[in-house]
């Protein structure tokens, strides 16, 4: 293939959007993470490209058979298979680098159709041997949320445990993130106003950029306006736990966000419950997984859970997918219903009742099916590793899980698409993430692959 094709794919614009977000943080994390995964890869295949500054060079038709080899034979350090998620985030870091390298874009160039049919072509056969299910975040179960409005930790008379309450509830209400510019809100980012009825509300009146909105796009307006408003006569309500708060900051700070004194070296009657020095970021990132450890809840949240949380409890109280997008700062709705489709617990255990309840009127001593209807709860709506599988959690892949699924119900035959040096099981090399450790390829009919993973 000639060489001068390579920085022929991509027009000026298409590579802008591609890039556009490469200056952020986390795309930073996810393609360093990448291009050092390749860069071993390729160090032990010990082939004709010994790095990724060599591919960088390489001719597109080598590049596109390195990467097929790659995306088949890559696996993590104790020789398992990445998660579905985490191998979506490898080429979107090696996307992202080789946008700027070669001026070529991996997933969507014509040319790169052979690799990326072997990479849909994985997802599918991970898919069907168990090994791509995805561990989302699961909204927090109104059993979890009871004990956290009850627990000492989750009080308003010590300074740990009103920071606690108070970023639980600005995740909850403003549905943020967690992780994404945490450590960067201000005091002044807020305001407390009154609406025509009097009733008292805290809103967020600086938005800061987020990987969904960086600025940098005219036609993208971020116009998020969420309320969180007062709960007259409540001992929960949020504006009196967040005007509290606000009232014990220390005043030489700006940081919203301040490292609490410890309850021994204060009272509950001092004007100043924090310290003149800011929350570290892990620890803010970390905050409801502590928690939930805290709080013995039945198992371990993290702070993107409280974000499902807003969205599942929003959707199933009728609100409009356009709504709640204004609210979350989603770009499309399929993202949104990313969330909305999941199963809550309390739906789940309704489901299990509703199916157990028909077997036991069926199996009952007259034999006769029982006319007593199954009646389910009225309960509140259900509020219901690391490295890659981390990174993985800040990049959204919505548009490329649709391809995904797109490919399963309409496969094309990729017959012959198999590298000839996956034909058979490859051995392990001293326990490295590739070749493939207990996996081969059986036989390819049709459009089906067949994989085998050894016990």
């Amino acid at each position: 293939m000639a060489e001068t094709s390579r920085f022929a794919s991509l027009e000026p614009d298409d590579l802008s959007k591609i890039l556009n977000d490469r200056d952020s943080k986390n795309t930073k994390n996810v393609i360093g993470v990448s291009k050092r995964i390749i860069g071993d890869y390729l160090l032990e295949k010990d082939g004709l490209y010994k790095t990724i500054q060599d591919l960088d060079q390489a001719n597109t038709e080598d590049v596109v058979k390195t990467l097929r080899q790659f995306y088949v034979e890559v696996r993590k350090t104790d020789g398992t298979l990445y998660a579905k998620k985490s191998l979506i985030t490898l080429r979107f870091g090696l996307q992202k680098h080789f946008a700027e390298t070669r001026k070529q874009d991996i997933i969507n160039n014509e040319e790169y159709k052979a690799a990326n049919d072997m990479f849909k072509a994985m997802m599918v056969a991970m898919k069907k041997e168990g090994k791509a299910n995805v561990n989302h975040k699961e909204p927090i179960c109104p059993e979890d949320l009871q004990k956290l409005y009850k627990h000492e930790q989750f009080s308003l008379k010590t300074p740990e445990a009103l920071q606690k309450r108070v970023f639980f509830e600005y995740l909850y209400y403003f549905c943020n993130r967690g992780r994404e510019n945490i450590r960067d809100v201000q005091r002044d980012d807020f305001e407390l106003k009154r609406d025509a009825k009097g009733l008292r509300y805290v809103r967020v009146k600086v938005v800061r950029q987020t990987k969904n909105h960086r600025g940098d796009d005219f036609t993208d307006v971020d116009d998020k306006d969420g309320r969180m408003y007062e709960i007259p006569g409540s001992a929960n309500c949020p504006v009196i736990s967040f005007t509290k708060y606000f009232s014990k900051l220390h005043p030489d700070r700006t940081e919203f966000w301040q490292r609490p004194k410890r309850a021994s070296k204060t009272t509950e009657s001092a004007d100043i419950w924090y310290d003149n020095s800011p929350v570290g970021k892990n620890t803010l990132g970390n905050l409801m997984a502590k928690i939930s450890e805290e709080c013995d809840l039945s198992r371990r949240y993290t702070n993107h859970c409280i974000r499902s949380t807003c969205i599942t409890v929003l959707d199933e109280g009728g609100i409009e997918t356009r709504h709640i997008m204004g609210l979350s700062g989603h770009k499309s709705e399929s993202a949104v219903k990313s969330y909305c489709k999941r199963l809550s617990s309390t739906k789940k255990h309704e489901m299990s009742n509703i199916l157990s309840e028909t077997i036991q009127s069926a199996t009952s001593l007259n034999g006769e099916l029982s006319e007593k209807s199954v009646k389910t709860q009225d309960t509140t709506t259900a509020i219901c590793d690391n490295s890659v599988d981390l990174l993985s959690n800040d990049i959204e892949f919505d548009q490329i899980l649709q391809d995904i699924s797109s490919y399963e119900s309409n496969q094309t035959n990729i017959q012959n698409i198999i590298p000839p040096s996956c034909s058979s099981t490859v051995g392990v090399n001293n326990n490295f993430r590739f070749p493939l450790s207990g996996f081969s390829i059986q036989n390819i009919n049709n459009s089906n692959i067949h994989f085998h993973f050894e016990k």
